[in-house]
Order: structure tokens, then C-alpha cells, then sequence
């Protein structure tokens, strides 16, 4: 199977300075989760990556500052075996600053990105062949957290599509996964407050996934490095319990990264950037408990996304700051990871998608 990694390629801040060349397209070998790179498609800091549920398109953020006119763009998948994995379809201008995530409505008709520093939603429609159509939607937040470092204004920073025609935004400086609902009679998303999801407050939600059967959602908190669990209940997801992530002993700054859910629904992951570690959770669905099981080193520095293969046996994680994706197979029974591989030249890498 094909996976793709999107990379930094220039400079964000002092601390993150990209050195990839674009988005990187690997074969990978699930037999001995071995990774041979294909190719790569130049492009300006695609930060985060989607595919297609029909695995023919996949669209990739710029994450700029607004001055520097971001774009968004689209790309063909090509077949396998052919010289390049990526043809460039188009592109549209993002109104946004630092958009970092974009995802898919479930009826694969609009894509929606996640702008970070300014704080808004952008919904751009797709053609009957992959292509982006001018923005039909911008939505923009307000309010602001109690940290007034880091949540003095709204950042959208992930979008998670759920139901037919639902969306969470996830907002960390809001402390909240705020809940739209696509009306065909608009054409719009609108705003649902009643369905918002909150967290404590100061945490800093950053990514959320829900449960394969759709009754459960868990967000992960970047300030305080904490799962938060919910179950849906009565068309809405109401608070169960929040576990820290990091270790009782730890002297590292929280920096909670990605939150992926295992096929099976059984264990949870997470990564911690700066501690580097994965931490693997268990979820008993009967108790609606978590329990954190243990927590592995990364195998490199910055564990800033990583992501589980459909069948459930591999997981591959993006070391931004060590320029390595580190191959873990999966034990099924208990969820547990073992380091087998990897691929030491991917620079700045932060997004991994298996095609």
C-alpha cells in the first residue's frame, strides 16, 4: 500500500523550521512494514494532508501567514507504478493564517480547513472531478481561553467530520470542539451550540476521534496533555472522566500532539511532543472506562502526528524534529507497540496518510 507524509519546508517560528521538499509518497510492505520512498511532490508547507474516500484525490494545506497567500490545493492520485504518485489538479487562496488541518465532509463534496492563527473555518465545495471551487464559507470564531499566552484568541486547529452531515471544530483556544450542521436548504454549516463540546478550561483541545461505533468521542488536550472522553447520549456527547497522559513523574511541559483510535475501538494513542512518548490507552466499552497502559519512546524527537493502518497492525509516526518515520507493528490482543523499522530522511515531517 501507498502511504503519504506531508512536511514543513520552511521556517514557522524559531523553534520549527521546515528542511522537507513536500509531500512524500512511500510504498510500504505490511507483510514486514517496510518503507520504500516513491517520490516527492514539491509543494509549500503541506503541514497536513487528506485522501479521498475513493483514494483518487488528496488535497494539502500551505500553512502561511495570510500575508503570504496561502493556497490550498488539490492533486490527482496517480496508479501505482506511475512516474509521479501526484498530478496537481488546482488550487484556491486560503483566508486564513496557519491553516493546519483539513478534512472531508462525509459526503466527500467539501473540504474543510482548520486556520490556526486567525481563528476560522474555510468550506470550499469539490467538483465531480477532485477540483477545489472558490470558497463558499468562512466561519469565523470569538471568545478566548484563560491562558493568555497561548489561548488569547480562537485557533481552530482540527475538523472531524461525524454523522451525515455534522463537523466538530476543534478549538484550543476556546477549549471546545464546536458543532456545525450542513443544511442543503442554505447550502451552509450552521452553528449548534447545544451539541459544542467543552473541556476544562486552560486545557488547550487540539484533536479529537470518535469511537468506530460512533458513540463515544475523545479529545486531546495540547496544554495539559489530557484524553477526554465522552459518550452520545441523547443526540449529544456528555462528559465521562479526562486522564493525563504523561507520566506522574514527568518534569516535561505538556505538548499533546495526535489522538488516533485503533480500527477494533479497544486502545487509543496518543503522542507528546517533548516527553517524545506514545502513550496507549484501553478503552473498555462495557465500562466506558480508559486506562493508560504504558507509554513507548517515539523513536526520534517530536512525535507530531502519526497514524494506524486499516487493518489495525501498523502504526507509523512522523518525528518532525528528528527527520524519521519510525515503523510499530501492533499487538492486536493488547494494543501494545513494537518498534521494527523506519525511514531516517523525511525532514520536518507532520502528517501521515495511509492511502
Amino acid at each position: 500500500m501507498r502511504v503519504f507524509v506531508g512536511c514543513y519546508t520552511k521556517k514557522i517560528t524559531e523553534e520549527l523550521v521546515g528542511k522537507g521538499k513536500g509531500i512524500y509518497c512511500f510504498d510500504f510492505d505490511p507483510s514486514d512494514g517496510k518503507l520504500n520512498l516513491l517520490n516527492v511532490t514539491t509543494s509549500l508547507n503541506p503541514s497536513y494532508i487528506t485522501i479521498s474516500n475513493d483514494k483518487k484525490y488528496l488535497y494539502a494545506v500551505e500553512e502561511l501567514p495570510i500575508e503570504e497567500s496561502p493556497k490550498i490545493k488539490a492533486f490527482k492520485i496517480n496508479p501505482k507504478g506511475s512516474a509521479q504518485a501526484l498530478s496537481f489538479i488546482n488550487e484556491q487562496e486560503l483566508p486564513g493564517s496557519y491553516s493546519c488541518h483539513l478534512a472531508l465532509s462525509n459526503s466527500q463534496s467539501q473540504l474543510i480547513v482548520a486556520a490556526y492563527m486567525s481563528g476560522n473555518i474555510l468550506v470550499f465545495p469539490i467538483d465531480e472531478n477532485g477540483a477545489l471551487l472558490p470558497l463558499s464559507q468562512n466561519i469565523v470564531h470569538d471568545g478566548h481561553g484563560p491562558n493568555l499566552i497561548r489561548q488569547e484568541a480562537p485557533h481552530v486547529h482540527m475538523i472531524q467530520h461525524v454523522g451525515v452531515n455534522g463537523m466538530f471544530a476543534v478549538d484550543l483556544g476556546l477549549d471546545a470542539a464546536k458543532y456545525y450542521e450542513f443544511y442543503q436548504s442554505s447550502n451552509k454549516f450552521t452553528s449548534v451550540t447545544d451539541f459544542d463540546i467543552l473541556i476544562r478550561k486552560g486545557a488547550g483541545a487540539r484533536h479529537m476521534v470518535i469511537h468506530p461505533n460512533g458513540g463515544f468521542a475523545f479529545i486531546f488536550s495540547e496544554l495539559t496533555a489530557e484524553v477526554f472522553s465522552y459518550k452520545l447520549s441523547g443526540g449529544k456527547f456528555e462528559f465521562l472522566e479526562s486522564i493525563v497522559s504523561l507520566p506522574e513523574n514527568s518534569e516535561t511541559t505538556p505538548a499533546g500532539a495526535a489522538i488516533r483510535i485503533h480500527p477494533n475501538g479497544e486502545f487509543l494513542y496518543v503522542s507528546n511532543r517533548g516527553h517524545d512518548t506514545i502513550a496507549i490507552f484501553n478503552f473498555d466499552i462495557h465500562s466506558e472506562k480508559l486506562k493508560l497502559v504504558s507509554s513507548i519512546n517515539s523513536g526520534g524527537k517530536t512525535p507530531r502526528d502519526f497514524n494506524i493502518d486499516p487493518t489495525g497492525q501498523w502504526l507509523l509516526c512522523a518525528n518532525q524534529d528528528s527527520d524519521n518515520i519510525v515503523v510499530f507493528s501492533i499487538d492486536r490482543s493488547n494494543g501494545s507497540l513494537n518498534q521494527i523499522n523506519g525511514y531516517n530522511d523525511v525532514k520536518t515531517g507532520c502528517c501521515v496518510q495511509f492511502m
